[in-house]
């Protein structure tokens, strides 16, 4: 019976983790290049410096949910394309410590990281913005992290998906070819049943 619940148990998170690596994948492919995969308006990122330390670690994971510039206030953290040359219009993730109301009616806004002593030389530009951080959680960033190591990745997740997948197959086939069996067997019962009923209606004849 626990072999059973645990099988289950197994087989269910197996599923799951096959059926969101397809909606990902789907994501992935249907978002235009240059731009940050995202579903229903949520982005997941995760932290690569300590530029936003204590507050945001190095592997945090952050959401980051879709925005408009005019929704953003002042100590926010925001997620934009950065117009720093140095960073090659890559994703950063700081707090936004002003906000300038340019004369041609675009937003711009003054960023800073948490653990930096000054604001960033570049403002952040409202058409480069990606949205407002919503949640964080470090733990499964470090776990997304370890899970993306090929050496971890590959025999944890991989090769046990790829075990329980050809099990379920020949469980499959094997049911089938059961049902496939007992059809064909009620198929010869009712045709002797038939010949032994008109076998009994001409004898009484």
């Amino acid at each position: 019976m626990i072999k059973k619940i645990l099988y289950g148990i197994v087989n269910t998170i197996s599923v799951l983790v096959i059926l969101l690596a397809v909606v990902v994948l789907c994501v992935v492919l249907m978002t235009k290049p240059g731009k940050t995969p995202s579903i229903a308006g949520y982005m997941a990122l995760r932290i690569t410096t300590g530029s936003m330390e204590p507050t945001l670690p190095v592997d945090t994971m952050i959401i980051v949910k879709k925005a408009e510039a005019s929704d953003i206030k002042v100590n926010d953290i925001i997620s934009f394309y950065s117009s720093d040359p140095s960073l090659d219009g890559t994703v950063n993730t700081h707090r936004v410590v002003d906000i300038i109301h340019n004369g041609n009616g675009s937003i711009s806004f003054v960023t800073k990281g948490d653990g930096n002593n000054v604001a960033d030389n570049y403002d952040a530009k409202d058409e480069f913005l990606l949205g407002r951080v919503v949640a964080s959680s470090l733990t499964f960033g470090k776990a997304v992290r370890l899970a993306s190591n090929p050496l971890i990745f590959i025999p944890i997740i991989i090769i046990p998906l790829a075990i329980l997948l050809f099990t379920n197959l020949f469980k499959t086939v094997k049911y089938a070819k059961k049902i496939a069996k007992e059809e064909e067997e009620a198929a010869v019962r009712e045709i002797v049943e038939e010949l032994n009923r008109r076998k009994k209606e001409d004898t009484k004849k």
